[in-house]
């Protein structure tokens, strides 16, 4: 407790004692009236404060000594003594400005945190119902059935405009990174490869029938209709649509979302949404399609899918809207379509057929410009070559390379008594062949295999190759996922 013969302001004894008429606290008078001269204000509570309100303390004194010269010790003592008082008056205001500013500081702080949690909690807010959205303009503009007759044959003016853009754009970035041999030196050789062994292993409850990779999600689809989306070493969505099989699965791009879409054999195309910030997903909608869709490629676009039929129907759907936007009828009743594949550049369609058949269908003018001949059996895989030249495809027992360059040209790459699935990998050098238990390396250039996988216990069904080659996914009948690296 402060004692009646200290100052409220210096904390030492006190010489000529005043006392507050405001706030009834002791001063020593001549600090009081320099911070009254300075400030108008109590230095303790804040209020107005002048001369006039101090009533002097009558105490028994020391008598002072005579008044010396300014040359003196005593009245070098006295000068000291000023400043010293000032010094302590500046210390007090300071210690009160930073109570002020901490004060201050704090507040701002707590307005800060609860800023953020209300942005959170809208954001969260705006993407539930963006996906309300989406949902509910499913149920009032789609049809169950969207087998109508009023959708175009040829694709529009605004599509083909984009797709021919694309193109340019992406043409003219091939021959640029083929054009640099630091492009290619990032990609491992054949002898690196073939060290690859299983890095890591996912078991699933149902076969795999289909895989896609984007950066680094796993996206698998199940023989009964099982979807399972993996992030690196996790699973972190997974659904049971229905019990058909699904056919294909594939990522495709028209937000900031991940998005991926499947195709089963009873004609239902479903469209999932992820939020990697939430680890939530949920389907978005489903399209009936209407007949038994056999395959399914995304174009480089991001967002038109483009659909074949075992009736022989060739379909473009846009994936933001959901609507279809092209369909394509020259072959219907006719063939029957088995796989597709879309050229590098986006402008060229790959149709298997199970006559044997390949048509190379071009997108922008809906036009046929070539048919490939020569193969035995239904063809089950078209893959193009990111090198824009080449194009795999597989039956049950043979896999061909065509050159593009020269149509009708191929050669014979691997046969066997049950090839399942193909691969290029993004440097266009190596071609992975998925046959019965085993995974084949190829080095394309040299015509042979250089490696051989034997992870698998049963039908391997899908694989992909990983940006630059770190790592080779695949899946089989044998519900196991791998991932190959090193």
């Amino acid at each position: 407790m402060q004692s009646w013969q200290t100052c409220a302001l210096s904390g030492e004894l006190i010489e000529t004692p005043v006392i507050s008429k405001v706030s009834g606290h002791i001063y020593e008078k001549r600090l009081i009236e320099k911070h009254i001269e300075s400030t108008g204000t109590c230095p303790i509570t804040g209020r107005p404060l002048n001369q006039d309100d101090l009533i002097e303390v009558k105490v028994a004194k020391v008598q002072k000594p005579r008044p010396v010269t300014a040359t003196s010790i005593p009245s070098l003592l006295s000068l000291l003594q000023n400043e010293w008082d000032a010094l302590l008056l500046e210390q007090f205001q300071l210690k009160q400005h930073l109570e002020q500013v901490r004060h201050e500081l704090t507040h701002a702080l707590y307005q800060h945190d609860a800023a953020c949690r209300v942005i959170a909690k809208l954001i969260k807010e705006r993407d539930q119902a963006r996906i309300e959205l989406v949902q509910l303009q499913n149920k009032l503009n789609h049809k169950v059935e969207v087998e109508t007759n009023n959708i175009p044959e040829k694709l529009s003016i605004n599509y083909v405009n984009d797709i021919e853009q694309n193109a340019l754009k992406l043409t003219s970035q091939r021959k640029l990174l083929r054009k640099q041999q630091s492009y290619f030196d990032q990609f491992p050789s054949s002898q690196i490869l073939s060290n690859y062994e299983i890095k890591q292993q996912h078991t699933q409850t149902q076969g795999g029938t289909s895989l896609d990779i984007q950066s680094n999600y796993i996206v698998v689809g199940g023989q009964t209709g099982l979807v399972s989306l993996y992030r690196s070493e996790q699973l972190v969505y997974q659904n049971q649509q229905n019990n058909q099989k699904i056919n294909s699965i594939n990522f495709f791009i028209t937000d900031e979302h991940l998005r991926f879409v499947s195709s089963t054999s009873d004609g239902d195309l479903v469209l999932y949404q992820f939020n990697t910030e939430t680890i939530e997903g949920i389907i978005t909608s489903t399209i009936k399609i209407g007949q038994n869709i056999t395959d399914l490629a995304i174009h480089p676009l991001g967002f038109i899918a483009v659909i074949v039929t075992s009736e022989g129907l060739l379909l473009f759907y846009d994936l933001r809207s959901g609507q279809q936007i092209s369909k394509i009828t020259d072959f219907e009743g006719q063939c029957q379509f088995t796989s597709v594949a879309i050229h590098p550049d986006g402008l060229l369609l790959a149709i298997g057929q199970a006559n044997s058949q390949i048509k190379i269908w071009k997108i922008t003018s809906g036009q046929l410009v070539a048919q490939f001949e020569g193969q035995e059996g239904s063809i089950n895989q078209v893959t193009f070559s990111e090198n824009g030249v080449n194009l795999a495809s597989a039956t049950l027992t043979e896999v061909f390379q065509w050159d593009l360059r020269n149509p009708g040209q191929f050669q014979k790459l691997f046969q066997s008594s049950k090839i399942s699935t193909i691969s290029y990998d993004k440097s266009g050098a190596y071609l992975a062949i998925g046959e019965n238990k085993y995974i084949h390396l190829f080095d394309v250039k040299k015509q042979q295999e250089f490696f051989k996988f034997e992870s698998h216990r049963d039908t391997i069904t899908a694989i992909k190759f990983a940006e630059f080659n770190k790592n080779i996914y695949s899946c089989s009948f044998d519900k196991q996922v791998n991932i190959y690296g090193n």
